[in-house]
């Protein structure tokens, strides 16, 4: 019977390996679907309108649901309150946004 003993560093390596195959690749948005992004995040903005915002952050899909708060153009963000608080969301981040 043979006995199977783990190094700390090969059980580290294994769950990272395990962790990275769960990563998706960003998906690459076409100019119409970046418009329709625009036109509701504006609409959250300018009417106080709930939306959920689905973003991408090193593989992982994240979703939150809140009102835009602040659109930065020149450095390319937007300020997003959820229930969890005011946080800021790099436009490059933001896969999909939808009305709620």
């Amino acid at each position: 019977m043979a006995i199977c003993i783990f190094m700390p560093e090969h059980v580290k390596m294994l769950k990272q390996i395990a962790f990275d195959d769960k990563k998706q690749k960003k998906p690459q948005l076409d100019e119409q679907e970046l418009e329709e992004i625009g036109f509701v995040v504006m609409d959250s903005l300018n009417y106080t309108l709930p939306i959920k915002v689905t973003i991408w952050q090193d593989g992982f899909f994240q979703a939150l649901t809140g009102i835009v708060d602040k659109v930065d153009m020149l450095m390319k963000y937007i300020l997003f309150e959820s229930d969890e608080g005011k946080r800021i969301i790099m436009i490059e981040e933001i896969t999909g946004v939808e009305r709620v």
